[in-house]
């Protein structure tokens, strides 16, 4: 779910409301029925208590940090979506998400880190200053090593920067917030899913589809509600748009182009995997990008329910073994424990996991069943 909104919206008084604000957030993220539904619930509180102009607001997948279908995006027009993705993944800049994950300051603005000169910033100076937007407050929503969510906040250019007090207020609720994330991870592993042929959309060197198969119009509605161009008449979901600018990039050797591959929730309730690939010319130049939108595989989601269930590493070797379908006895000799360990192994993960016996358990991994992987053979 993607909710946008380039409307004017009336900023808030700073700390208006901070209180009933944090009581509404704790509540949005205790209640919330799904991802989708936290990250809209929490558009308003953050709204009251932070009083801003410009907001991007998303759960993310944790592996790769891309954002999710799960998103509120708010006075950001769609022509500024393709430059900040570039600017967010394959630019060198002040406070990217990656690098506030990795960092002990999860919650700091622009002004801050440049000492009070954003126009060192690339960020600042190509997209949110000719917007008109100055103050700017970036987020991660992390959780023991674990990034559920971002959060990326404006104010116009003649309002004052984001307060201490502000910056206080949100870092007492980013991990509520982190935590209420992580629960509807949990939540939505056990949507239901619906069969479907992995999609094919192939793009030219310059990001312009060129075709797509028939599964692929089906599976790529279930993601951003708004697109972007790519091609004449043509319109790209923003996440495919963002893996298909990786595998670009990646293609063309860019230092700081992370793996083209990341997984979503898609409006189905399914989880799907989105990954790019690229094949070259004879002479070694790129010829075509080509994007997989597909079911996600157990050993996809696997990680997911490790990070969401919040497993142990010999959990994490259990529940592997389990998914290969390896007996106790099987399990007990290949991790070098005994019979009644792996039993103590399987009743810690069955009691985290909210099921009742393997068979329920693997059907939390399974039901994301879907087709091999296309594979790709580089011309």
């Amino acid at each position: 779910m993607v909710l946008l909104d380039t409307t004017p919206t009336t900023a808030v008084p700073r700390g208006r409301h901070r209180d009933s604000a944090a009581r509404r957030v704790r509540e949005v993220c205790c209640d919330a029925p799904s991802t989708a539904e936290l990250i809209k619930g929490l558009r308003t509180p953050l709204h009251d208590a932070l009083g801003m102009s410009g907001m991007l607001l998303s759960a993310t997948d944790p592996d790769t940090l891309v954002l999710s279908t799960a998103a509120v995006i708010e006075n950001l027009p769609e022509a500024m979506c393709a430059p900040w993705m570039h600017n967010e993944f394959l630019e060198a800049d002040f406070n990217k998400f990656a690098d506030l994950h990795r960092s002990a300051a999860k919650a700091t603005t622009l002004h801050r880190v440049t000492q009070g000169n954003p126009e060192l910033s690339p960020r600042h100076r190509d997209l949110n200053g000719p917007m008109g937007f100055g103050a700017e407050l970036r987020t991660t929503f992390s959780r023991r090593g674990v990034c559920w969510g971002v959060g990326n906040f404006l104010r116009e250019r003649r309002e004052e920067d984001f307060a201490p007090e502000d910056l206080a207020w949100l870092e007492r609720l980013r991990p509520v917030i982190a935590a209420g994330l992580q629960r509807c991870t949990v939540l939505d592993l056990r949507s239901d899913e619906v069969d479907c042929a992995p999609g094919v959309v192939t793009l030219d060197p310059l990001g312009q589809v060129v075709s797509m198969n028939d599964s692929a119009p089906q599976l790529l509605a279930e993601l951003w509600a708004h697109a972007i161009d790519a091609g004449p008449q043509t319109k790209l979901p923003g996440e495919a748009y963002m893996i298909a600018t990786l595998t670009r990039a990646r293609a063309r050797g860019h230092p700081r182009a992370g793996p083209p591959v990341t997984r979503l929730h898609g409006r189905s309730g399914r989880w799907l995997t989105i990954r790019g690939d690229h094949t070259l010319t004879p002479d070694g130049r790129l010829s075509c990008i080509v994007l997989v939108i597909e079911p996600s595989r157990p050993t996809e989601v696997m990680p997911l329910v490790v990070a969401a269930y919040g497993l142990t590493a010999r959990e994490q070797e259990v529940l592997a073994e389990l998914s290969n379908g390896r007996p106790t006895g099987e399990i007990a000799t290949r991790l070098f424990i005994s019979e009644h360990t792996v039993r103590d192994h399987i009743r810690s993960v069955l009691s985290k996991t909210g099921t009742a016996s393997r068979g329920e358990l693997l059907s939390l991994l399974f039901h994301h069943h879907a087709a091999p992987a296309t594979q790709f053979t580089h011309a």
